[in-house]
C-alpha cells in the first residue's frame, strides 16, 4: 500500500529479526568485533610484513 492510502498513525509492518540481526544489535557484536580488530593488529604489527613497512635504523 502506497504512503498516500496508509493511515496517519499505522506503524509499518515489522519483519521478523533474524539471528544475524538480533547478533548485530547486542553489545557482544561490539565485544567481538573489537576484539577481532585487536587481535588482526598485533598480528599485523608480529608480522614480516611490519618489518619490511619499517625503516631499518
Amino acid at each position: 500500500m502506497s504512503g498516500m492510502f496508509a493511515m496517519p498513525n499505522a506503524a509499518p509492518p515489522q519483519q521478523p529479526k533474524t539471528a544475524f540481526q538480533k547478533f548485530r544489535e547486542s553489545p557482544l557484536y561490539t565485544i567481538v568485533l573489537n576484539g577481532g580488530l585487536f587481535i588482526a593488529g598485533v598480528a599485523f604489527i608480529q608480522s614480516p610484513l611490519m618489518e619490511m613497512m619499517a625503516p631499518q635504523l
